[in-house]
């Protein structure tokens, strides 16, 4: 029994969970404690960048390499969110600390005020007292009377009131001293979770940008596949076609990494040479005629298409992509419309690599004798398949 199927279908709801729970994180990221989104967003990560590493971009299935795409795109906003979240606690508590620090500045000015008013008062009600009519209402200590009177006006007159007030302005300082202190200590801390954040966003774009990488790279050699299959088989080629334009969709609102590199110059000369009808480099002239004669000795008369000119890559290029010096050898495929794979990029072009056929159909599936058969034959001369491509065998394999 083939468990590919099913494996593959509980990769996608995979996928589809964690695209759900980072979208949600995305939106609820000021809703829970630090710590909750701390942990939770630990797990929904963990499990994003597992499920992103199991996808080869090169052979994925087109749906699976989508949602490879979403749930790495959604890990990176949600966790730029958190990331801004955490800045902005992080300017709040600095905003606090710089109230309460201009409070407690204001405040000490009031304080210094305040001891100076009430001894002000205190000096005053003493030089103004007369409340005496007599020297013998004085006793035998007129001062000490004074005195009392002095403080007894001071008790239940308008200095009281001054006193209220100090201490009022003093029990607001030591608020406002805490409120200082506590809103340091929040800042600090609101910047070790920005830089946790700032951790976990890297990550995050390190994930998307290799996902990124190997889209693109799948695509400009998928592309160049498309139209070297063409003259083969034009179903599948159109096939190919579509499946890259999804893809191109998937990483529409990413600037994708540039991928790969042009290997074949412009004026290149390169020697062909035409075996069983298929026009290869002359390099591996010999390991070509020894597939095909190993495989008809197996009753497998095989044909296929090599060879690919360059030209016709540039042509495309400049009719999808634009025609600048830049649109043309470096600009990605996917902002070609439709995408377009870039010239110098497959192996077709420089006559290493075949897509096989068998009664003029090609190659479609591994599940095949002819295909069991070539699996044996052609190593041994050199050549390698492509996973992804049954009829795509070239000396590097890609």
């Amino acid at each position: 029994m083939d468990t590919g199927p099913i494996f593959a279908r509980h990769r996608r709801v995979a996928f589809l969970a964690a695209v759900a729970a980072l979208a949600t994180l995305a939106t609820v990221v000021d809703a829970a404690t630090p710590d909750e989104l701390r942990e939770e967003r630990r797990e929904v990560q963990a499990q994003a960048a597992e499920l992103a590493s199991e996808v080869d971009a090169a052979t994925a299935d087109v749906t699976d390499l989508e949602v490879a795409l979403a749930a790495a795109q959604a890990n990176v906003d949600a966790q730029q969110a958190a990331v801004e979240a955490a800045n902005r606690a992080v300017i709040d508590a600095d905003e606090a600390q710089a109230a309460a620090l201009a409070a407690i500045i204001d405040l000490e000015v009031q304080e210094e005020q305040a001891r100076i008013d009430l001894q002000n008062a205190v000096i005053d009600s003493y030089v103004s007292f007369q409340g005496f009519d007599d020297l013998e209402a004085l006793g035998d200590d007129p001062w000490e009377a004074s005195r009392a009177e002095t403080l007894a006006e001071i008790g239940t007159g308008t200095s009281l009131e001054g006193l209220d007030n100090l201490r009022s302005i003093g029990a607001e300082l030591e608020f406002q001293r805490l409120l200082a202190e506590q809103a340091a200590v929040e800042a600090e801390s609101n910047r070790e979770e920005m830089q946790f954040r700032l951790a976990e966003l890297e990550t995050a774009l390190a994930i998307e940008d290799q996902l990124l990488l190997e889209a693109v790279e799948r695509q400009e050699r998928r592309l160049g596949e498309a139209v070297a299959l063409e003259a083969l088989e034009a179903e599948l080629s159109e096939q190919i076609r579509v499946e890259e334009q999804r893809i191109a969709d998937a990483i529409a609102n990413r600037i994708p990494p540039g991928g790969g590199s042009v290997t074949v110059p412009p004026d290149s000369d390169i020697e062909l040479v035409t075996v069983g009808g298929i026009t290869v480099n002359v390099l591996v002239e010999d390991q070509v005629r020894g597939i095909l004669a190993a495989m008809s000795a197996r009753g497998f008369n095989l044909g296929g298409g090599g060879y690919r000119s360059i030209e016709s890559q540039i042509r495309l290029r400049r009719a999808n992509c634009g025609t600048s010096d830049y649109a043309i050898w470096e600009m990605p495929a996917s902002r070609c419309r439709p995408p377009t794979a870039r010239p110098g990029l497959s192996q077709h072009e420089v006559g290493l690599a075949i897509d096989f056929t068998l009664n003029g159909r090609v190659l479609r599936t591994r599940n095949s004798d002819v295909f069991r058969a070539l699996a044996e034959v052609a190593p041994q001369f050199g050549f390698y398949n492509l996973p992804s491509e049954p009829w795509h065998w070239s000396t590097t394999g890609g």
